[in-house]
């Protein structure tokens, strides 16, 4: 292709940060540049950070796709700090960026999102997420990387960004287990072993009180030694994901911190999805956390957790997942 793009100016820290230029094409060969499309103000990023794997769309006013908003999504990862997004206008053939968000936050595991919109107008997206084994491992297995989940974003009517698996997942579910009103008083742990499977979806929720942390425990081998910890953290208003026991070779070792606010009084709802070497998080609709684990001991026990405070577990339920494919 003829790119006609403009000279690198001589102090090329004018190209730190993100900002992303515009091109024009009548035939999809010959490429035309216009103009900046946009361009960071720093306000949400460091000059560390660039913008690449972009993907600019129409954000829906639902989950379901319908109606489109009068905002635009403009997807992508800085190299360091992966996968985020800026929600604005779109006017004039420039972007005007109003709020951002990201999709991971201590590392760069949730990464290069792609997206598309359907046929019934959901905007719908998915990324690859990092192998963390040795590059030894990699090549005697043949394969590396793994897509995360699609997930359909919309707008929310407070102008924030909705995230949710795609409903299709649902057709995965098996065996449903559910249970009602489980009681955690606070510093005890409660076994929820009767909803686990090796693939599966969780969902629970839990009326949080006044307890500081609340969550539940996955893939907890016999002795405890391994264990992935999703809770909440009332006084960070934040969603995390343990990861630092998940397994005892393998994989990032840290907690990944997702800001989450509950309103007063609001529940939160957590729908987990665990696929061996995968557990994604989503919460309230709002927010989502995915990371790599990898489990050595086949624990599958699940804990129920809360501290500083007594939560009930209003509704506990959980479905063995089928393969999405023969492989």
């Amino acid at each position: 292709a003829n790119i006609d793009e403009p000279a690198l100016p001589e102090d090329s820290l004018n190209y730190q940060g993100d900002w992303l230029d515009l091109f024009v094409s009548e035939d999809l060969e010959k490429w035309d540049y216009l103009h900046r499309f946009y361009e960071s103000k720093r306000e949400w990023t460091s000059k560390t950070e660039d913008n690449m794997c972009p993907s600019f769309l129409p954000l829906p006013k639902s989950e379901n796709g319908g109606e489109i908003s009068d905002k635009h999504l403009l997807l992508f990862i800085s190299h360091n700090l992966g996968c985020q997004y800026y929600i604005g206008d779109y006017k004039q053939d420039r972007f005007f960026p109003e709020n951002h968000g990201r999709m991971t936050w201590q590392d760069n595991a949730y990464f290069a999102p792609e997206a598309l919109v359907d046929d019934k107008g959901r905007q719908i997206m998915w990324t690859w997420m990092f192998d963390d084994r040795p590059k030894s491992v990699k090549n005697d297995i043949g394969w590396t990387g793994t897509y995360g989940l699609p997930r359909s974003l919309w707008l929310g009517e407070d102008g924030t960004l909705r995230m949710n698996p795609i409903k299709e997942l649902e057709q995965l579910r098996l065996n449903e287990q559910s249970q009602s009103n489980v009681a955690v008083k606070s510093g005890w742990e409660v076994s929820l072993n009767k909803f686990s499977h090796e693939l599966m979806e969780l969902e629970i929720t839990i009326n949080p009180n006044e307890a500081d942390q609340f969550g539940v425990k996955v893939g907890v081998s016999e002795n405890g030694e391994e264990e992935t910890i999703v809770y909440y953290d009332r006084q960070d208003k934040k969603l995390k994901v343990d990861t630092r026991k998940s397994g005892l070779t393998f994989g990032r070792k840290i907690i990944e911190e997702a800001p989450l606010e509950l309103k007063k009084g609001e529940p939160l709802t957590l729908r987990i999805f665990i696929d061996r070497s995968i557990i994604e998080v989503y919460a309230n609709n709002r927010q989502a956390i995915a990371r790599r684990i990898y489990p050595t001991l086949g624990g599958r026990g699940i804990l129920a957790f809360s501290k500083g405070g007594n939560v009930v577990f209003k509704t506990v339920k959980s479905w063995e997942m089928m393969p999405s494919n023969p492989y």
